[in-house]
Formats: C-alpha cells, structure tokens, sequence
C-alpha cells in the first residue's frame, strides 16, 4: 500500500509539472491540460477528470495524449474509482504506441494486488519484466515479484528468480537477477556458492557497466574473509579500487565502496595477514590518493599507530604532525598533540579537548556508511 500511494503522489505530482508538455505555448491542448490540472490541484476532480479526456484526442505531438490519459488515470485513483483506472491502464498497457506502456502494465497489476484481485494482479505482475525488460519498470517489477515470494521464506524467493533467469537470460534484466541470488544464497547460508555468485557478477559485468561491480565485490571480500580467506578478500577489494578514475579537474569519479575498501584492505593486513607494512602502506594510500575523502585524518591515525606499534616514533609523530597541521579540527588532535613532544594544538581548533581512549585502542577502525 506504501508502494502504491507512492506512485500515485508522485505520478499525480509528475501530470502537474508536465502540463502542457510538449506543446506549443497557446495551443488547444496547452490550455485544456492546464485547466483540468488547475482544476485537480483545487480539488476539483471531476472537472479536472473531463478536462484531461477532453485534452488527449488534441494532442499534436508525441507524448501528448498519453500525458492527459496517464493524468486522467490518476484522478480516477485520488476518487478511489479503481475498476476504472484499472480498465484504462489495461488499454494503455495493450497500446503499442504508448510510451508508458510497461507503466502501465505494472500500475494495473500494483492496482489489482493492492485491491483485492491478488491472484490476477501477481500473474500480471510476472509477465511485467518478460514483455518490458528495457528500462525501469522491469527492474521494479522483478524487486517486487521477489520480495512477494521472499514472503514464503527465500528459498521461494530462490525459486522465482530461478524462473526469471530462465526466461529473461538473455535480456539486461539478467543482471539484476543474478545479483538477488546471490543475495539469497547467502541469507541461506550458502556461504562458498553465494561468495563465487558474487565473484562471477564482477567477471561477467565489469566496471564501468557493471550496475553491481562494486557491491559484489565488496560482498564477495566479505564472504571471503569468512571462509577464512583473508588474502582473497584483499584481492577482492583491490581489484574494485584498481578501475578508480582519476581527474585531475574534478577529483575522481567515486563510487560509495571505494574508501570502505581501503580500510578494510588496510585492517586485512594489519589484523589477519600481520603485514604492518602493506598495512601502513594502505592507509597512506588513502590520505595521499583519496583527496576529496573525509576519512584522510583516520588513514593517517591508523598509520601513525601502527609506526608507534612497530617502534618507529619518528615516523608515527611526522605522519601525526602532518595530521595536525592538515586537519585541525579532526578528533585525532588531541591525541597527536599528547604523544608527540613539540606537537602543539592549532590556534581557533575545534578540535575535542581530551583524546578519547577508544582512539587508542590497538586495532580500532573508525566506521564508515
């Protein structure tokens, strides 16, 4: 029901911006759409319900007419006439000349589904990605037929995909589907399957097209590592990090994993592997390579701690020198400031006070999202 009001508010939402889409300014469509949008804005439904059917058969353009149908639609499920909102998404969805065909198709089998005709609504639900595997629609109604049949645990969910493989192979919508077994392999704890389904995601679509490269890589480390793998898992994450675009205008093109990957590479080493210098290595990797991250201050901490750790207290302080001088807001000030003699607290910094002891902590990782 949350799914469906959504769509309906933010549809009703779309026929309002759009009015007169299309058209010239002063043509007999412009200025029908937009009286019976004016006319559903005040509330006004009926009115607004003949305006947008009397503004359809004059659209000159491309998109014209199926703008005031999907319009029309929408006031017929703000007046909660849902049999003929249905009716008219049906005839939509059989139009081949309308570009909100698929939308259509999904919006009659969401309306069937949420009124009480579940059976025929989920059966037109399935046959949504198989006639429009192009484009959004295809991928919601995949999400949406799978967590319909997560509701019966995901071994269900397992078995529908598994049908969905089998018909939409061949299309882009494979993709996604591959990605949501491997989700449910490891929900039931098919850990080695769900790890090498993961694996294959980044092999069989890799960066930049990959819609999943990074995610499956970043899952897959993490399956690796529990496996007992530390070395892969490393590997993993590596090669995410290794497709990272550069630019010497804009800074990189960042994806939300690549600095979860360089802690997690770094703490791979430093934790499981025992190699305190590639670990070392890692971190500064992360202050000197990642400019526009907001982590650099913990790359350098996390450093500085193992140079402490294996005996090299010059090192550590130079590395918490450069800490201070750079970010001397961070929360690392304090505790840089009291190891290192002739490390002094930056003037106006709004750094804490006191060094937290956690900070301190061997082994400590800051979170990130």
């Amino acid at each position: 029901m949350k799914l469906a009001r959504s769509t309906r508010a933010l549809s009703a939402a779309a026929s309002l911006a759009c009015a007169g889409c299309g058209a010239s300014p002063g043509t007999p469509y412009e200025t029908t759409y937009a009286a019976a949008a004016r006319a559903e804005s005040a509330g006004r439904l009926a009115e607004a319900l003949d305006g947008y059917d009397r503004a359809a058969p004059l659209g000159k353009r491309k998109g014209d007419a199926d703008q005031a149908r999907w319009a029309a639609i929408q006031v017929l499920e703000r007046e909660n006439r849902v049999a003929e909102a249905v009716a008219r998404l049906d005839a939509m969805a059989g139009d081949a000349t309308s570009f909100r065909q698929g939308h259509a198709a999904y919006r009659a089998a969401s309306l069937r589904v949420d009124h009480g005709d579940e059976e025929r609504g989920w059966r037109d639900m399935e046959l949504v990605p198989r006639r429009f595997p192009t484009g959004g629609v295809g991928h919601v109604a995949v999400r949406r037929l799978v967590e319909h049949a997560d509701e019966q645990g995901p071994k269900a969910g397992l078995g529908e995909l598994a049908a969905l493989d089998r018909d939409l192979g061949k299309t882009e919508l494979v993709e996604l589907v591959t990605y949501l077994t491997a989700e449910h392999l490891e929900t039931l704890g098919d850990t080695q399957a769900a790890r090498d389904a993961y694996a294959h995601i980044a092999d069989r679509w890799p960066y930049p097209y990959g819609a999943f490269f990074d995610g499956a890589l970043w899952k897959a480390s993490i399956l690796d590592e529990q496996l007992g793998q530390p070395r892969a898992a490393v590997d993993d994450l590596e090669k995410m990090v290794a497709v990272r675009e550069t630019t010497s205008l804009m800074g990189s093109y960042e994806r939300k994993h690549y600095v979860p990957a360089m802690l997690r590479i770094g703490a791979l080493y430093r934790d499981k592997l025992g190699d305190h210098a590639k670990a070392r290595d890692t971190f500064h990797r992360l202050y000197t390579d990642f400019a526009h991250s907001t982590m650099r201050d913990d790359a350098l901490w996390l450093e500085a701690s193992l140079w402490k750790q294996d005996g090299d207290g010059r090192t550590a302080c130079d590395r918490l020198g450069t800490l201070v001088r750079e970010f001397p807001d961070s929360r690392y000030v304090p505790c840089a400031t009291a190891q290192c003699e002739g490390l002094s607290r930056p003037k106006q910094s709004a750094a804490p006070k006191e060094c937290r002891a956690y900070l301190e902590r061997a082994g400590w990782q800051p979170a990130v999202q």
